[in-house]
């Protein structure tokens, strides 16, 4: 997925990102939160903004399995 660097990404848009990472990858919600932190975020929660961390957190949490 190409990631535009200027606006707030969505939570829709982190919700079909884990999608795509956890069926292409075959891994657990946790280890998609990890493999997307560390490739969106380089492990700094706020490199794109608190908006789009928190929405980031709320398509995690929209996961119940």
């Amino acid at each position: 997925m190409i990631v535009n660097n200027s606006g707030n990404l969505s939570v829709a848009y982190f919700q079909s990102y884990f999608q795509l990472i956890m069926n292409t990858r075959q891994m657990k919600k946790e280890e998609a939160k990890h493999f997307i932190f560390h490739r969106f975020f380089n492990q700094n929660p706020m490199s794109r903004g608190p908006i789009t961390y928190r929405n980031f957190e709320k398509a995690y949490q929209s996961f119940n399995y």
